[in-house]
């Protein structure tokens, strides 16, 4: 199974790979995330956008005191990070699914509207 660059994207911004080190950016929240992925729909860019190009002119008009620019630009430069962890999943029989995959359960959608997240199922 592969992961598609948006589920990749949404995983770096969002996931813990490991025990977390004092100095590394934090992940968002389901909060925080929640805002930026409503900024990025307004922005007409999807979350797998974010990883090519320049991603200061991207950014360019997000402003928020919490989730700046710096710490969106250190979560997803954890790509070696994240690799290690989905071969660890999918080698444990875990795959991924993310709020905006067709599979994800629009029951759960709805419920937790802003807050999905992501959910993983075993197989």
């Amino acid at each position: 199974m592969s992961v598609s660059p948006q589920a990749q994207a949404v995983l770096l911004l969002t996931a813990h790979f490991s025990k977390p080190r004092p100095d590394e950016a934090k992940p968002l929240t389901p909060t925080e995330w929640g805002r930026f992925a409503l900024w990025l729909r307004d922005a007409r860019l999807g979350p797998e956008a974010l990883l090519a190009g320049d991603l200061r002119e991207k950014l360019a008009s997000w402003t928020d005191p919490h989730v700046t620019q710096e710490r969106i630009d250190r979560l997803l430069g954890r790509g070696s990070a994240l690799a290690l962890a989905i071969e660890k999943w999918l080698r444990s029989g875990l795959w991924i699914l993310t709020r905006s995959d067709p599979l994800y359960p629009a029951r759960l959608k709805q419920r937790l509207k802003l807050t999905a997240g992501r959910a993983f199922r075993v197989r």
